[in-house]
């Protein structure tokens, strides 16, 4: 085998079959696979305040493994509580109402069937009326329009309501209350993965109440979690990271826009994975306890605060094999209260190790990108034939190179000689091996290359600007 010195030298790997087979319908990149730990069916289960589970019913189809978001009030005005479920990421966006015990009453749909981004649901009496509406907002994936529905499933605004920029894609979170204490609640918003940590409040039509203010640095872009409690000064709003940055909640005083009341660190600083949020009171004394959870990544547990960030109580809550997210809601029983969860994709399901990091599962033929422990972007590509495989294992980003030739020889005449001229945006990442755009195909999704990580132009663009010398790369068998 000879190597001919080309722009710069490449002694690289990049093989075209001669025959490209199109990939099958359907073989396209969305959403990597969120590791199995990550996932469980869409089941509720409902705690009592001493935490002994009361009862437990599925709540989504039992192939629908991205959970879903949780709230309860009462919608039909039967003086019982209902408990209210948004399908989560990969199912259609549907919202499910259920009795207490599980008996289903309705479905109906809150955005396009084709959205599959996932529904966020919050409950609360917008008008006064003494029944319940459905708060709803999208996760990733579409405008941040915030939607409300009676019972009924019937739009009660007619309106899309944007709670932020239109163009804003990261998701939406909603909790309601009455902050203002005229029997009417308001709506509460704060933004997902991409947005700043800008919280705003709302009344029951949707128009802003000009309270709006950042609950961290207004340059976090992690996501943020948002609750109502009932204190005995009134009611206040909590917020917390829902990804990557430190644990910590802080509660504001609703009444004065921004402040902070208090704030505390739920779980260890070296959590990585955000918190979720609820209200609950645990001790029957008509103010709220602040109940927390990971938002995946580790143990399925619930911890309880008092308002001042004591801990009351760590509990776990669902099989002690799941590390995916889970989301909470107070729910009235009877005269009690008691507290029901249901599984939910977490935001982060990649690496946390580094704030940037690529995955290539070569199974999958698949690179991911995780900023944050979270996905970035995600596409096929072409690794290397079984002749020729792609090494496994841990390195990083070793130099960048926009423009390159590709020439290797293995003898005269060998029929697996190539010369590749002026392929763009190449990263070094084993020696000789690189990850770069191919032009020579379009057959990607399956092995093709000589050990090299083929992709589209526009992928292979957008991987190369993403990195930097010395970011992490993992390859996965």
């Amino acid at each position: 085998m000879t190597i001919r010195h080309l722009r710069p030298s490449a002694i690289a790997a990049v093989f075209a079959l001669s025959a490209v087979v199109a990939p099958s319908a359907g073989h396209a990149a969305t959403h990597p696979a969120v590791p199995p730990e990550m996932t469980r069916p869409g089941d509720v289960r409902i705690w009592t305040r001493s935490f002994t589970e009361r009862t437990s019913f599925a709540a989504l189809p039992r192939a629908v493994t991205g959970g879903g978001s949780i709230a309860a009030g009462d919608v039909d005005g039967d003086g019982q509580d209902e408990i209210i479920v948004g399908a989560g990421p990969g199912a259609q966006p549907y919202v499910n109402i259920f009795e207490t015990d599980g008996t289903k009453i309705r479905a109906f749909l809150a955005y396009p069937w084709s959205f599959q981004g996932g529904v966020h649901v919050a409950v609360g009496d917008l008008n006064g009326d003494g029944r319940d509406e459905i708060v709803t907002s999208p996760g990733p994936g579409m405008a941040p329009i915030v939607r409300i529905f009676d019972a009924r499933g019937v739009r009660v605004l007619k309106e899309d309501a944007f709670a932020y920029a239109e163009t804003f894609q990261g998701g939406v979170h909603v909790a309601v209350g009455d902050l203002n204490g005229d029997g009417r609640d308001e709506i509460v918003t704060s933004p997902g993965p991409s947005g700043g940590p800008h919280i705003r409040v709302w009344d029951g039509t949707m128009s802003n109440l000009s309270q709006d203010f950042f609950a961290f640095d207004a340059s976090m872009r992690d996501g943020t979690s948002v609750a109502l409690v009932r204190t005995p000064q009134g009611m206040a709003i909590l917020a917390a990271p829902e990804s990557w940055t430190d644990p910590v909640v802080r509660r504001f005083y609703a009444e004065r826009p921004g402040v902070i009341a208090k704030e505390f660190r739920a779980f260890d600083p070296s959590a990585r994975n955000g918190l979720t949020l609820a209200a609950f009171d645990m001790d029957h004394d008509g103010f709220d306890e602040i109940a927390t959870a990971r938002n995946g990544g580790d143990w399925p547990e619930v911890r309880i605060f008092d308002i001042f960030g004591t801990r009351v109580g760590v509990y776990l809550v669902h099989d002690p094999t799941y590390r995916g997210a889970l989301s909470m809601a107070s729910v009235g029983i009877g005269q009690e209260r008691g507290l029901a969860i249901i599984p939910q994709a977490p935001v982060v399901s990649g690496p946390t190790s580094s704030e940037r990091q690529i995955v290539v599962d070569i199974s999958e033929q698949r690179l991911t990108a995780y900023e944050h422990g979270r996905v970035a972007r995600t596409f096929y590509v072409s690794t290397g034939t079984y002749k020729y495989p792609t090494p496994l294992g841990s390195t990083e980003v070793l130099k960048k190179i926009p423009l390159m030739d590709y020439r290797w020889s293995y003898g005269a005449n060998h029929p697996d000689n190539y010369f590749l001229p002026d392929v763009k945006w190449n990263l070094s990442v084993f020696p000789h091996i690189y990850i770069h755009t191919a032009y020579w195909h379009n057959n990607f999704g399956y092995r093709m290359s000589h050990g090299c990580i083929n992709m589209r132009l526009k992928d292979a663009e957008w991987i190369y600007h993403f990195s930097d010398v010395g970011t992490p790369v993992e390859v996965r068998p």
